[in-house]
């Protein structure tokens, strides 16, 4: 199997990070993030609920939930843990949680607890405003940036949650490498990313990869798993997802820089692909 090159490719950045413990029974529901959130709970326990997933949350082990995913929170009484939140790049706007496959839960090891407390020795001032995130989340602070102290600082500070986040990455192939490499997909992605509020046809993808549109339809929808269209939409939605949670941006406005064709239809969409209307979405982040 040719190696992913992901540790190469996915770029991290530091939000939030710091220690909490609830005293009291806490329940957060329907939580959505822009960010990545990574926990690992050091006593205490509790009850994760992502989609029709529901994960028990035990002391020793790590938990990973992608951004923009729906999550409802119980914590128990006496619950610790460490957070923390990041965001990731990847070339071409591709997300890194599907085109490789993770776990959710793993089991902490002592290198994890080492590699948490020097994340908390580099960071100790970056803990989130309010424990209840419908709180902390009704500002806009996805501009906020980490000050680095010295370029040192910072690529120490990558390679940590370079480190914890592979914990989580599965062995299973997600997209096909191989092919994206062999018939030069990559800068179809990079177009379709940066071109979303545009019209994007699928015989000019086809004329930029060379390939008849029945030929090239079928390359790509091996190698990402969709059809070309049907990624289009995909990412269209995706884009919306980051502008409803992090600008104040009107649902006409949206739809217009995500390329729908009318307001309507972007609901329409919007709705079917994440099972909540984009008003319903934005206002349940708070």
């Amino acid at each position: 199997m040719q190696s992913q090159p992901l540790p190469e490719s996915l770029t991290f950045h530091l939000r939030n990070f710091s220690f909490q413990r609830f005293e009291e029974e806490r329940e957060y529901r329907d939580i959505i993030s822009p960010f990545c959130r990574i926990y690992l709970v050091a006593e205490g326990s509790g009850l994760l609920v992502t989609g029709k997933e529901k994960t028990s949350v035990e002391n020793g082990y790590l938990y990973l939930i992608p951004a923009f995913n729906f999550c409802t929170y119980h914590f128990h009484p006496g619950l610790s843990q460490f957070y923390i939140h990041v965001s990731t790049e990847y070339p071409g706007g591709l997300d890194p949680f599907s085109m490789f496959t993770f776990h959710h839960k793993v089991k902490a090891g002592e290198l994890d607890y080492l590699l948490f407390e020097r994340l908390s020795a580099l960071h100790p001032g970056l803990q989130l405003p309010h424990d209840n995130p419908k709180v902390y989340q009704t500002k806009f602070w996805l501009s906020k940036n980490v000050n680095y102290a010295s370029p040192g600082q910072k690529l120490e500070t990558i390679g940590i949650l370079t480190q914890i986040f592979s914990r989580f990455l599965d062995s299973s192939p997600g997209y096909n490498i191989s092919g994206m490499v062999k018939y030069n997909i990559q800068p179809i992605l990079h177009h379709i990313q940066n071109n979303l509020s545009a019209e994007i046809k699928v015989d000019e993808l086809a004329e930029m990869a060379c390939l008849s549109k029945d030929h090239f339809s079928r390359i790509f929808k091996s190698i990402t798993g969709l059809a070309p269209c049907d990624f289009v939409i995909r990412k269209r939605v995706e884009r919306a997802q980051f502008l409803l949670i992090t600008t104040e941006k009107g649902i006409r406005e949206i739809s217009e820089e995500t390329g729908f064709r009318s307001a309507s239809y972007f609901t329409r969409i919007f709705t079917k692909q994440t099972s909540r209307s984009p008003a319903r979405y934005r206002l349940q982040q708070g």
